[in-house]
C-alpha cells in the first residue's frame, strides 16, 4: 500500500475512527498496566485489534440504535474495528517514539531495561534497571553478577527459575563489559 491509499482509507473512515482509535489506546494502555499486567507481549500485539472491534461495535449499536446491526453488519463492524486498532497502533507508536521518550538515566540503564524488558512486569523495569546499575557501578568485589541476581529475583517472582535468572544476570554483565570495552 502507498501512503496515500492508507491516508484514503482514514479519511473514508472518518473522525470516529480517529476518535475511537484515541479511546483504544487509553483503553488499551490502562488494561496493561492494571488487568493484563502479568501478559504475555506477544498477546497484548492483537489487543488493539480486539478492543477496537468492540468500541467500534459499541459505537454501531449507539449510532443506529439497533442490536440487530452487530448481526447483519459484522463485517462491516470487523473492518472498521481492525481500522480502529490499526490507528491505535500508529498512535501508540508515534506517542513512544516522539512524546514519551526512555525515562533512562543513563546509557547503562537504557541497556539494562532494555535486556529486562519482558521478564520484568512493565511498570518496574525501569525501577530495576536503575538498581542494577548502581549495584553493578558500586561492586567492588566483581560480584555485580550475583548481585543483579539477587534483584532480579525480587522483581521476577516466579515466571523465571533461578537458572534463568542467572543466565539473565550474566548477560546484563557481559554486554555492559562488552559496551565498556568498545
Amino acid at each position: 500500500m502507498t501512503l496515500l491509499e492508507i491516508l484514503d482509507a482514514f479519511t473514508f473512515y472518518g473522525l470516529d475512527i480517529m476518535l475511537l482509535a484515541a479511546l483504544t489506546t487509553i483503553c488499551v494502555q490502562l488494561l496493561k498496566i492494571s488487568v493484563l499486567k502479568k501478559c504475555q507481549k506477544k498477546i497484548l500485539t492483537f489487543l488493539p485489534f480486539i478492543v477496537g472491534c468492540l468500541l467500534y461495535g459499541a459505537y454501531s449499536v449507539l449510532y443506529g440504535m439497533d442490536f440487530s446491526i452487530l448481526i447483519t453488519d459484522y463485517v462491516g463492524i470487523m473492518e472498521h474495528g481492525f481500522s480502529v486498532g490499526a490507528l491505535s497502533t500508529i498512535i501508540y507508536v508515534w506517542y513512544e517514539q516522539f512524546i514519551r521518550g526512555k525515562s533512562a538515566k543513563s546509557a547503562t540503564e537504557g541497556v539494562i531495561s532494555t535486556l529486562i524488558e519482558g521478564y520484568v512486569p512493565s511498570d518496574a523495569v525501569n525501577d530495576a534497571a536503575a538498581r542494577i546499575a548502581e549495584a553493578i557501578q558500586k561492586d567492588v568485589t566483581g560480584d555485580g553478577a550475583n548481585k543483579a541476581t539477587d534483584i532480579l529475583k525480587e522483581y521476577c517472582g516466579e515466571e523465571l527459575d533461578e537458572k534463568d535468572i542467572k543466565l539473565l544476570s550474566r548477560l546484563i554483565i557481559e554486554t555492559l563489559a562488552h559496551l565498556n570495552a568498545a
